[in-house]
């Protein structure tokens, strides 16, 4: 007991060493792992967030632009009418929170300038200061629109200002501009949702900070920023630029990408600059290594446990199995003693493995005659029959392991048997094994045979009296119809005959058929019924509805004319009330109606046709026909056998 003990702690040892060099390897691979997704989650964060950044600025670039091209349009047409352009202009900060002000200044009515702000009360129109001539001064100088640099506006607001010119005919008669608070424009970006972890600086051609974190910087020259040689490079080179850099206003480590924008026709490049933060994962990995470990611990701990209760456990069961095996010979012994008491029915059991347990003397003779295999205890049981039923066994082996009790029925060298198969469990309600009693009913067979065959041949003699009762009958009637048409119609006469012979063709061909396509019963009845018009007229009608694919379908031969023939024997049929009989199919049954008026001075059926055709679908094995009367018609629905 206390070397397995000692066995049980090395193991857990092993497990625990094992879990620790797992552990540093796996933190070790997920700390770089996770940087360089770190690394490439910021730079594409950084990619969307310049994409957002400058759509915004064009947008409002756009927007200056457009409004710019309207003032043109109205002064083309009207010139300079200062209450025209002053709608337009109070238009332009109406719904636009984000714009701090709107101005405009004529080149011939330079003192007279239209400037409008948002105030407390709405947008209010103000008069034109020093710093919008200024603009409007260097706009005359550079001769195309510009972004100013930052600059204090008189209520000390930091803005910059989009100055458009204003040109009929190419000739410059005013300035337009857009003015932005720097700080509002800041907060629009950072309530873009959109840009999540992102943070945005936004630098100017001439080298001010538009848009940063740090709002002490809006306004400032890159100078003062610790980034300025790269800011400068860029701005320079005009091309992108990314580095891993810590933040000044974070404090952390960020991924930064500088990427330059060209604001339409200015001929200048902006910057744009994107920093995302690094995801530090060396505390997250640390608390990986450490868990690892604990669950080393804690699962060698578990093993340990498992094993020593296992251990226990197989003692336990050991015991108890020796003393079920002792008691299992015992009833062998038993069961043995009954098993050859019968010299008709073959015995035998088998263990989970399929190995003989047992087995009567009937069925060691009966393997020896038909495998050629003398069996004796731990044979495999399934390995002794030949190829020819060796499947069929393996399955109901199968099913008998686990747990099921059934009975199989199979044929063999001409010989019928019926086999019983008995799950055997234990005392804890675990299969063991199974017995088998297996049983020659030949005889059995046999006779279910006979009977099946008198069935068959009451059935066909059945159907072959409904055929013989159409001839007479029907002779005589048609008879009597031809006698009517020799005279007075010859011709049709001669149909008649013709229709007559092939009505007869087919009872004799089919005399002895039990089923028939359903193309060949619909001609019949095509013939049977035109027969039947000579003596009714107009007042017996046939409609058939079949779709072409329905045609190879089987039924019983003359069940349509025996339904016909009871519809006309039973209704009325005159011109006041015509009887009309409609064939079609309803869910893959043949649907026969017919209207359902009944003849005073004919008794009550016998029903004879319809329980000659219930007993041959009987028969057959397959689904009964179902009649009844459903509202003015009698239906019978037959189904069609394929």
């Amino acid at each position: 007991m206390k070397r397995r003990n000692k066995s049980i702690v090395q193991v857990g040892i092993v497990i625990i060493v094992t879990f620790v060099i797992v552990a540093y390897l796996i933190g070790e691979k997920m700390s770089q792992t996770a940087r360089n997704m770190s690394v490439d989650l910021a730079v594409s964060k950084a990619q969307n967030s310049f994409l957002i950044v400058k759509n915004k600025l064009k947008d409002n670039y756009q927007f200056s632009t457009e409004v710019g091209k309207t003032l043109e349009e109205i002064i083309k047409v009207n010139g300079i009418q200062f209450p025209t352009i002053s709608e337009q202009l109070e238009g332009v900060l109406i719904g636009r929170n984000d714009l701090y002000s709107c101005w405009f200044i004529g080149v011939e009515r330079l003192k007279e300038g239209l400037f409008f702000t948002h105030t407390v009360e709405g947008v209010s129109k103000k008069e034109i200061d020093t710093s919008r001539k200024a603009l409007f001064k260097n706009l005359q100088l550079k001769g195309n629109e510009f972004v100013s640099p930052p600059y204090l506006s008189q209520d000390s607001s930091l803005l910059v200002s989009i100055v458009m010119p204003v040109r009929i005919k190419g000739n410059l008669v005013g300035a337009f501009g857009l003015d932005i608070d720097l700080f509002n424009f800041q907060q629009h970006f950072y309530d873009e949702q959109s840009l999540g972890r992102a943070y945005v600086s936004i630098i100017s051609s001439e080298g001010y900070c538009i848009i940063h974190p740090d709002e002490k910087r809006i306004g400032a020259a890159i100078n003062s920023m610790s980034d300025s040689n790269n800011v400068k490079r860029v701005l320079n080179s005009g091309e992108k630029y990314q580095a891993e850099v810590v933040s000044d206003f974070l404090q952390v480590p960020v991924v930064r990408v500088y990427q330059p924008i060209q604001l339409n026709e200015i001929n200048a490049n902006w910057l744009i600059s994107v920093s995302v933060p690094l995801f530090n994962v060396e505390e997250a990995v640390q608390e990986v290594r450490n868990s690892t470990a604990l669950i080393g611990i804690a699962l060698a701990f578990l093993l340990m446990v498992f094993l020593y209760f296992s251990q226990r456990k197989w003692l336990s069961e050991y015991d108890r199995r020796q003393k079920a095996e002792t008691k299992h010979r015992a009833v062998e012994n038993k069961l043995s003693s009954i098993m050859e008491s019968t010299d008709q029915i073959m015995i035998f059991s088998v263990d989970r493995d399929f190995h003989y347990t047992s087995f009567n003397s009937v069925y060691q003779k009966d393997i020896l005659e038909k495998e050629g295999v003398r069996v004796v205890p731990g044979d495999n049981a399934l390995e002794v029959y030949r190829a020819d039923v060796r499947e069929l066994m393996r399955k109901s082996f199968e099913r008998a392991i686990q747990g099921e009790h059934f009975l199989i029925e199979y044929e063999r060298n001409q010989q019928h048997y019926q086999q019983i198969f008995n799950a055997i469990f234990d005392e804890d309600n675990i299969v063991i094994g199974f017995s088998s009693f297996r049983f020659d009913i030949s005889e059995t067979v046999e006779l279910r045979k006979r009977a099946n065959q008198e069935e068959e041949e009451k059935v066909k003699a059945q159907l072959k009296n409904i055929k013989n009762q159409i001839n007479p009958h029907f002779l005589f009637n048609s008879l009597n119809s031809l006698y009517a048409l020799v005279e007075t119609e010859p011709r049709l006469a001669r149909k008649f005959v013709l229709k007559l012979s092939k009505v007869y063709r087919y009872l004799l061909d089919q005399n002895n058929s039990s089923l028939i396509d359903l193309k060949q019963e619909l001609d019949f009845m095509k013939h049977y019924i035109f027969l039947q018009k000579i003596r009714f007229g107009e007042n017996l009608s046939l409609d058939c509805d079949i779709p072409d694919r329905y045609m190879s379908s089987r039924l019983p031969s003359v069940s349509l004319q025996s339904l016909v023939e009871n519809a006309i024997k039973h209704n009325i049929v005159t011109s006041e009330k015509p009887l009309l009989i409609t064939m079609r199919i309803e869910n893959d049954e043949l649907v026969v109606a017919n209207t359902y008026q009944l003849r005073s001075d004919v008794g009550a059926s016998t029903g004879t046709g319809l329980k000659t055709l219930n007993a041959l679908y009987a028969f057959l094995g397959k689904e009964q026909p179902k009649y009844g009367v459903e509202g003015n018609l009698f239906v019978v629905r037959l189904p069609l056998i394929s």
